[in-house]
């Protein structure tokens, strides 16, 4: 784990290590079932290592981030603009910090991923019904940062159903590459659009098959 949210990872492995530390001497026969079955569980530092050294940064994305496919119209120019981002937003401090002065902050682990991909951590601050929402974005937007996350993704593939998303995006990206005109494949982007992110009606989880995570 990379985040402050390890600290709820120790807790949790703190709670089940002393679960079985009072109940060792437990006589009851379920309590002794389950202690036959389990044992403790090592509690590891965070994770330091390269950020393309494990799937770490897709199971973030699986939970936080987004692919985008935006089309607009330039401006002052009567033609249509294709955009492709992928954007990762996540509060600024950690919610179980235990006061404002010893908060634990995001931004760290957001700069490494700012680096992997070279390009910069922007901050966000939204009112929404009164209370103040404050996020760090890492957000690739240019060929190379594109290019350096589908080399990830393709050696760490999605789980969730933004793998759906991620291919589509890729195909457009794709498209990008070999066409220079945005006319050749405007209709292409736009029927994607219509069964895309939150509008997607269309599954399929052949991906989940022969997973790397459930490989041995």
């Amino acid at each position: 784990m990379r985040t402050p949210k390890i600290e709820a990872l120790h807790r949790a492995i703190h709670w089940y290590n002393n679960y079985i530390i009072n109940n060792k001497e437990s006589k009851l026969p379920s309590t002794k079932s389950i202690l036959s079955k389990i044992n403790p569980l090592e509690i590891k530092p965070l994770d330091n290592s390269n950020i393309d050294s494990n799937a770490w940064l897709t199971g973030f994305t699986d939970a936080d981030g987004n692919f985008s496919i935006n089309i607009h119209l330039r401006s002052n120019k009567n033609l249509t603009r294709v955009q492709l981002f992928y954007r990762l937003e996540i509060r600024q401090s950690y919610h179980r910090s235990e006061s404002e002065e010893n908060k634990v902050s995001y931004y760290k682990i957001m700069s490494i991923l700012s680096e992997y991909l070279a390009v910069n951590v922007f901050s966000r601050n939204r009112i929404i019904k009164d209370r103040h929402f404050y996020s760090y974005i890492v957000m690739a937007h240019n060929k190379n940062s594109k290019l350096k996350l589908i080399e990830y993704f393709n050696k760490y593939p999605l789980i969730s159903s933004k793998y759906l998303d991620y291919l589509d995006w890729l195909h457009i990206f794709n498209l990008q590459q070999t066409h220079s005109l945005t006319t050749l494949y405007l209709e292409e982007a736009i029927k994607i659009r219509k069964n895309f992110n939150s509008t997607r009606t269309t599954y399929t989880w052949d991906h989940l098959n022969n997973c790397y995570l459930s490989k041995p």
